[in-house]
């Protein structure tokens, strides 16, 4: 017979005690930010907040990571971080052009990897489907196929050509983005690239966020219509998808913050970032152009508050993500 059949009362107790220790360990997570400076050319760094609108600075307000040495690669744009299996896994824009982005891993946010110069791009295709740039990756935890899911945006020549809803690069030519994906296991080897999202138009920033609140789980992906404000562009849109990828995208809604929407219409967002944290969603963006980071919170994905006046964060950030880290792990940082 097992002592808690025998005592009732002690079992009640045993379970209350297991339960506490459960829930003071997700409550024992902060929110992070990662962003860069500048043009990325100085590093990472990482900011930290307990109730998702009061961000301090981190290790003393200097980078935890410099730019890797590689040439014509050597900038931190972007930085995407996620922690999963006791690691952070981080992901950066390397360049302004080129085929490949930055992946490293670290235990404690201080001590990173060597860095890895990831191409997912195989050398053989065709000249015209080949990336001119490969921005803004972002990376998270995908737990239906057990691996990490990195996401990017990448001009090709062929896309560049077509005519469908592409934007100017403020030189005369022509970018026209989509999406695309790559996967890993183990940091060490990545699948080839594939497409990942094409709405017709030219489209950055794409992030994800796993859903668990609609009836079951799905994908949401904040993404930015890079088309210009005449097009409809320059403003933040989502969209969802089965949790297992098993349907396309459904087509994205109207905006939910910039040009066209009830939320900073004057404002042009970019670098979105979305998760949900203690029962609300948090939808961080990068107001480039007005030189300020901007903040809205919604419960369901469907109603949004402006809370960009209560936000405060480090001078001069740009692009970065919000990700739930270990107190423990933060307080090194911290202190």
């Amino acid at each position: 017979m097992k002592l808690t059949h025998a005592f009732p009362l002690l079992g009640t107790l045993l379970a209350w005690f297991f339960q506490g220790l459960e829930t003071r360990a997700a409550s024992d997570d902060m929110l992070v930010l990662s962003f860069f400076r500048d043009n990325g050319q100085a590093g990472i760094f990482l900011a930290a907040s307990e109730d998702g609108l009061r961000f301090t600075a981190l290790n003393k307000d200097r980078p935890v990571m410099k730019p890797a040495p590689w040439p014509d690669q050597q900038l931190t744009r972007d930085p995407s971080i996620v922690y999963h299996g006791g690691k952070f896994h981080a992901v950066w824009t390397s360049g302004w052009k080129g085929r490949c982005f930055g992946y490293a891993e670290s235990a404690d946010l201080r001590h990173w990897s060597e860095p890895v110069q990831v191409q997912p791009f195989p050398a053989a295709l065709p000249s015209e489907d080949q990336p001119r740039n490969v921005w803004a990756p972002e990376i998270c935890w995908d737990p239906v196929q057990t691996n990490y899911a990195i996401v990017w945006s990448s001009t090709t020549e062929r896309e560049s050509r077509n005519g469908d809803g592409s934007s100017t690069d403020g030189k005369g030519g022509s970018l026209d983005h989509r999406m695309f994906v790559t996967r890993t296991a183990d940091g060490k080897t990545f699948t080839d690239a594939k497409l990942f999202f094409d709405p017709k138009i030219c489209c950055i920033d794409g992030m994800l966020a796993l859903d668990e609140s609609a009836g079951g789980k799905r994908w949401v992906m904040i993404f930015k219509n890079e088309q210009t404000i005449p097009r409809g562009g320059k403003n933040l849109r989502l969209t969802t998808a089965p949790a297992d990828f098993s349907q396309p995208w459904a087509p994205a809604g109207a905006p939910i913050v910039g040009p066209g929407s009830t939320i900073r219409p004057k404002e042009m967002a970019e670098g979105p970032s979305l998760l949900k944290w203690k029962g609300v969603w948090y939808l961080y963006w990068d107001a480039f152009a007005n030189g300020h980071y901007s903040l809205a919170t919604s419960p369901d994905l469907l109603v949004w508050t402006d809370r960009t006046s209560e936000l405060q964060l480090p001078p001069h950030p740009r692009h970065g993500t919000v990700f739930c880290a270990p107190r423990s792990l933060v307080q090194t940082l911290k202190d």
